[in-house]
């Protein structure tokens, strides 16, 4: 007669059996070896902008008028002891308004959306095509930047090299004058990948 306590019993020595089969199979499986010959060297990768330490370049909007353009030539240069494949380039704004603001305060992606972006190079190459109009308003401005980033330009290569990033932003003509005042500071930053 099978009562539940054998069924019980049969159970757990069914388990055990298992974990010792498996247990055994894993350790059969494996192998572990010493090596003192490896080597390993790190190195770096170190962006400098306009040859100084940092990542980050400001650009500032404040001031301007329609038609009226403003912009920055950065110099990136690798001065780690490793080449860089790829580069990032990122954006971003914050209000910066003057004082005193006659207008209507507008917000700091209403800025950025009249602020046409008329130069982006990178290397000596214009990369504007490669920038999507994401707020669809017929023209690629400073938002369009912000909200779809540059990822995968190719690096600036082995240690000691140099390449330039050049914008310029020009602020579109036929806006009301509710935009007197307004302005954004810009923040461009670079990150270097192996």
């Amino acid at each position: 007669m099978v009562t539940i306590r054998k069924v019980i019993g049969l159970g757990i020595a069914g388990l055990i059996v298992l974990a010792l089969a498996t247990s055994a199979g894993w350790a059969y499986a494996t192998d572990s070896e010493t090596s003192s010959t490896n080597q390993v060297t790190a190195g770096t990768l170190d962006l400098k902008t306009n040859d100084a330490d940092g990542v980050t370049q400001s650009l500032y909007t404040t001031m301007m008028k329609p038609g009226v353009s403003s912009g920055n030539v950065i110099t990136l240069k690798n001065a780690g002891s490793h080449s860089a494949l790829t580069l990032d380039i990122s954006f971003s704004y914050t209000e910066s308004d003057n004082t005193p603001n006659p207008g209507t305060n507008k917000t700091a992606d209403e800025v950025a959306a009249i602020l046409e972006v008329t130069t982006l190079d990178y290397a000596g190459s214009s990369i504007l095509s490669q920038l999507s109009d994401v707020n669809t308003n017929g023209w690629k401005d400073l938002y369009d930047l912000k909200n779809d980033p540059f990822t995968g330009l190719a690096g600036l290569g082995d240690p000691s090299a140099t390449k330039d990033f050049n914008i310029a932003l020009t602020m579109r003509t036929g806006i009301s004058n509710d935009f007197r005042g307004d302005g954004v500071n810009i923040t461009m930053t670079f990150l270097l990948s192996q």
